[in-house]
């Protein structure tokens, strides 16, 4: 028999009670600025902050179009010129190391020396050898308008010119016109009626190729 001080123990008949969860009280802080409230946010990567529109990147800048002339006193063998041959269609007369390189379909022929060093641009403008005249901008600010008046109008007067005359050989050729640009050397060949452009010849302008393209 157990003593008086016994006792059985005490069981805790209160019902349990789930917890509910913990609700954040912190009051929301409204973080948009006075100036979004009264004049709306401005569009941006920075997801419609007013920031200055300095702090957007600058737009890349296009690319300024490779004109043939930029051939010349380049050798033929460069990574660059070989881009602007296959560009413009111009593939050469003969196999190796060729002095001659045409694109027929496009009015365009360049020359090069021994040592394939592109010393000659012609722009053929009329239908002969096999050649379609060659339409589009005249490189060296010649304007579009294959006529000796729309020359002119581009480029002024010319530093020389010379009166239609009759060659023993190729018979009777027209006025001729150039101009000594700060690039190269133009030389204008009018057909026989002194107007319509014949043939566009560039040439650098010291006759030494290579001089200005030692980048």
């Amino acid at each position: 028999m157990g003593t008086a001080d016994e006792h059985p123990p005490t069981v805790d008949k209160t019902p349990a009670v789930d917890k509910a969860p913990t609700v954040d009280k912190t009051p929301t802080v409204d973080k948009t600025t006075s100036q979004d409230r009264r004049y709306g946010s401005k569009p941006g990567p920075s997801g419609g902050s007013n920031e200055p529109l300095g702090a957007y990147p600058a737009a890349r800048p296009r690319p300024v179009p490779v004109q043939v002339t930029d051939l010349l006193g380049r050798s033929v063998l460069e990574a660059r010129t070989q881009r602007i041959c296959l560009a413009y269609g111009l593939v050469p007369r003969s196999g190796g190391l060729s002095r001659c390189y045409l694109a027929r379909d496009a009015g365009l022929e360049i020359a090069a020396d021994p040592h394939g060093v592109v010393t000659t641009v012609f722009l053929h403008f009329h239908v002969a050898d096999g050649f379609t005249p060659y339409h589009g901008e005249i490189p060296g600010g010649a304007g579009s308008v294959p006529r000796r008046a729309g020359l002119w109008a581009s480029l002024g007067r010319p530093d020389e010119g010379g009166k239609p005359h009759r060659d023993p050989v190729l018979g009777d050729t027209g006025a001729w016109d150039r101009w000594l640009l700060p690039e190269f050397l133009l030389h204008a060949q009018y057909a026989v009626d002194g107007q319509n452009l014949y043939r566009v010849t560039y040439t650098l302008p010291d006759g030494t190729p290579g001089a200005s393209r030692a980048a």
